[in-house]
This record gives C-alpha cells, sequence and structure tokens, in this order.
C-alpha cells in the first residue's frame, strides 16, 4: 500500500513539474470594442459602442477602463477584474457595478455588466480585441 501511495505522489509531482498540470493565464491586455445592447429602468433600452481597455495584467488580475458611447456623450469608467486559472470563470468590478467576462477566443471577449439599485441597468456585448 505505501509503496502504491509514492508512487501516485512521485506521478503526481512529475506532471507539475513538467508543466502537464499548469495553466496558461490568457493575455487579455489590449483594445477590445464591439456593440452594446443595455436596457435601464429609468432610461429604457440603447446600443451604442463599447471599447474596453486593458492597460495591466498581473497573472490572473487585470485592471483597465471601458469607454461607452451615449446620446448624452462618451463615459469611461475605470475596471478591476480576476480569473480562475485557464481563463474559465472572469469577474469584474467598478465603483457601481459588477461584470462576467467569458474569453471566447485569444481575440473575442463577451462581458456583461450589472448595477441595481434606483437605476437599475444591464448590459452585454461582445467584443473583438483590435490587432
Amino acid at each position: 500500500m505505501k509503496a502504491l501511495l509514492f508512487s501516485l505522489i512521485a506521478a503526481a509531482a512529475t506532471l507539475v513539474s513538467t508543466g502537464v498540470l499548469a495553466v496558461d493565464a490568457p493575455s487579455l491586455v489590449g483594445t477590445w470594442s464591439g456593440e452594446r445592447d443595455r436596457i435601464a429602468k429609468v432610461e429604457g433600452r440603447r446600443g451604442g459602442l463599447a471599447t474596453l481597455v486593458i492597460t495591466e495584467q498581473q497573472g490572473n488580475t487585470f485592471a483597465g477602463r471601458l469607454k461607452r458611447s451615449n446620446p448624452t456623450g462618451d463615459e469611461e469608467e475605470p475596471l478591476w477584474g480576476a480569473f480562475t486559472p485557464g481563463g474559465d470563470l472572469m469577474m469584474g468590478s467598478d465603483d457601481e457595478g459588477t461584470y462576467i467576462f467569458r474569453l471566447i477566443d485569444r481575440n473575442t471577449l463577451d462581458y456583461c455588466y450589472s448595477e441595481t439599485g434606483r437605476s437599475a441597468r444591464t448590459v452585454c456585448a461582445r467584443l473583438v480585441r483590435k490587432p
């Protein structure tokens, strides 16, 4: 029994040391843009361009800003996020709400955003990384 246990431990150590179990963090740094759809309690439905600029990434965390076009003028807010190894689960936040991200492929990123309260709103978009 001890021999089997030691064999399993040795096999696991080999997998980890050779990188077989290692998962690289996807790179999110860059400029991503696309059309968004938004519905809000007060303002109703509207669309427009969304541009996400991720300026820094350290491991599985990132920071940047999201710029949105609106009839009253463009708005831009900072945001911060984190994700699980491999990028399967991604979350973010700004001063007022929460983001959920999903990396479709290396250059396509879906996001949804939600705020609660008196001016509740939800928005989703598919963003494509600019070369």
